[in-house]
């Protein structure tokens, strides 16, 4: 029964922790703090990258800054073992406390999901919620990366810096990035390649 006890007791000492360093929102006082739209630059040519047992077609090369709304990490769907992590991101409005604090985010099946926290009050409309707000899929370029993308917390401001890429890999597996901030449903999500990653 001591063991137990101990075993539980250790078990919850880790649940706060691990909550405190990576999971606990980060506040910010009313106002946009990551202004600028992301900035894709479309692919001349054809640029393929190896990573572990799958191939990466290059789309376009992808830069971002934004607020963390929401993070994921999978470890037994299917793209796992190649995007291990999901950030549900947003910027402009989206990145704004006031906007981002009447709305409640959830992610499930690789989808972001939002709904106001008041019924009957948006605080945007729709159409600009979705221009400004991404799901993306991050295959991280090193370890290290992967490691730093694992410990972001909602509210952080990030900087990513990578490509847009199509994934292709054994048992005919095809993952297909979005080129567009403006879609939604599946194939909405892009999937990116990160090799650069800044938490400011």
């Amino acid at each position: 029964m001591q063991l137990l006890l101990v075993a539980l007791f250790a078990a919850s000492l880790y649940g706060a922790w691990h909550w405190w360093t990576s999971e606990r929102e980060v506040s910010h006082p009313p106002g946009i703090i990551a202004p600028g739209e992301p900035v894709q630059v479309a692919f001349d040519g054809e640029r393929r990258i190896a990573h572990d047992r799958h191939v990466l077609h290059v789309r376009a090369r992808f830069d971002i800054e934004a607020r963390v709304l929401r993070k994921a990490i999978y470890r037994l769907d299917g793209g796992a073992d190649i995007a291990p992590v999901d950030l549900g991101v947003g910027w402009g409005p989206m990145s704004d406390s006031a906007v981002v604090e009447a709305l409640e985010f959830s992610q499930m099946g690789r989808f972001l999901y939002w709904k106001p926290r008041d019924p009957a009050r948006f605080p945007l409309p729709a159409d600009s919620i979705l221009r400004s707000a991404a799901q993306l899929h991050l295959i991280p370029a090193t370890r290290s990366i992967e490691a730093r993308l694992k410990r972001l917390r909602p509210g952080e401001r990030v900087g990513i810096g990578g490509y847009l890429v199509d994934v292709t890999g054994p048992g005919r597996f095809v993952w297909r990035t979005s080129l567009s901030r403006s879609d939604s449903g599946a194939g909405a999500c892009e999937i990116v390649y990160v090799e650069t990653l800044d938490v400011r």
